[in-house]
């Protein structure tokens, strides 16, 4: 089978490597949808101390099971499944105070680690306990959202939520930018957009964002306040790792206001006015993962009006890695690059 393996900063290979073998409790599935994630491609620049390498690549995937093990009882050839990034043991005192399976103490984290491979590649071994089905209604290119938008989905309701009255400003029109404005639409909430990339703010207005700003433009801090008749936003999330977004969370969030923090950066250290954190009210979460979030996702996916496939931009074959990496590396007119493994090629 074809693989994309990451054996270094700078080292991306499509390899041929052995087809695995499912154990007993384990499925063996055809990959047909693969996105390339921004710490896919920060731990191809090296942006990101995230992974350990080689690495097999790919979380974000979604397949069809095409063979069980003897002790498999949940799926069957045919089904169509996604699966879970971090996956915790159970057994360490984190799992079972019952926090999330990030906080594991030997948590497994698919598509970063050797011994835990990605689902970038033609076919992919997993246990049946990391699945989950997919609906009829999904397309192939919906579900293989399923695990960013869990990201999104994890990070805003299980820190509180979003409320229709809500005015949300997102830093960010990234994969995970795009998809929390869509989900706090579906909430009915005002979304304000903040996006340095022409591009981007562009798609981010096309698939409904209320209002796209620049963040470098002068007049930036004006605009906001324009658009929020003074107040702020109620509910910021961060989203795009950058230093300068994280800095102004907290000149544009409003009283007692809501800051998510979830993109993601190399050792970026920012200075903030912890006055103005409390004469606000105001209050910083950091929302790492998916939490328990997966099924929730895939039941909100599966519910909604909301067609999510709008962020994906393009769609390369698996033999087109390099060009998909290049790509989703920051093209003005990128946003989820999806690459389609087929076997046989």
């Amino acid at each position: 089978m074809k693989a994309a393996v990451l054996h270094g900063v700078n080292d991306l290979r499509l390899e041929n490597l052995v087809d695995p073998v499912p154990g007993r409790d384990e499925v063996l599935i055809r990959i047909t949808a693969c996105g390339i994630c921004g710490s896919d491609v920060n731990m191809w620049r090296g942006t990101n101390e995230e992974g350990v390498f080689p690495i097999v690549l790919g979380h974000e995937w979604v397949g069809e099971v095409v063979e069980v093990g003897s002790g498999v009882s949940q799926f069957q050839v045919g089904d169509r499944v996604v699966s879970e990034v971090n996956v915790g043991c159970g057994q360490c005192q984190n799992c079972q105070d019952g926090l999330w399976p990030d906080m594991c103490a030997h948590v497994e984290v698919w598509g970063f680690r050797a011994e835990c491979p990605g689902g970038m590649t033609q076919l992919h071994r997993a246990k049946e306990a990391r699945l989950f089905r997919v609906p009829e209604k999904l397309s192939d290119e919906a579900a293989a959202l399923v695990e960013p938008l869990s990201i999104s989905y994890h990070a805003i309701w299980d820190n509180g939520g979003v409320r229709s009255d809500d005015r949300v400003i997102i830093f960010g029109a990234g994969p995970i930018g795009m998809l929390a404005m869509l989900a706090c639409k579906v909430a009915g909430a005002v979304v304000t957009v903040v996006e340095p990339q022409p591009g981007r703010r562009s798609l981010a207005k096309k698939l409904g964002a209320d209002l796209t700003l620049d963040p470098t433009s002068d007049a930036f801090n004006e605009q906001v306040d324009d658009h929020m008749k003074g107040r702020g936003g109620s509910l910021v999330i961060e989203c795009s790792g950058n230093r300068a977004a994280r800095g102004a969370m907290l000149d544009v969030v409003g009283g007692q206001g809501r800051i998510i923090v979830l993109g993601i950066t190399a050792k970026s250290e920012v200075s903030l006015d912890i006055d103005q954190l409390i004469f606000k009210s105001a209050r910083i979460i950091g929302s790492e993962g998916s939490g328990f979030a997966f099924e929730r996702t895939i039941s909100f996916m599966d519910q909604s009006p909301v067609d999510f496939t709008g962020v994906i931009t393009h769609t390369l074959p698996l033999t087109e890695l390099k060009a998909g990496f290049e790509l989703a590396a920051g093209r003005d007119d990128a946003c989820k690059v999806l690459l389609r493994p087929s076997i046989g090629d």
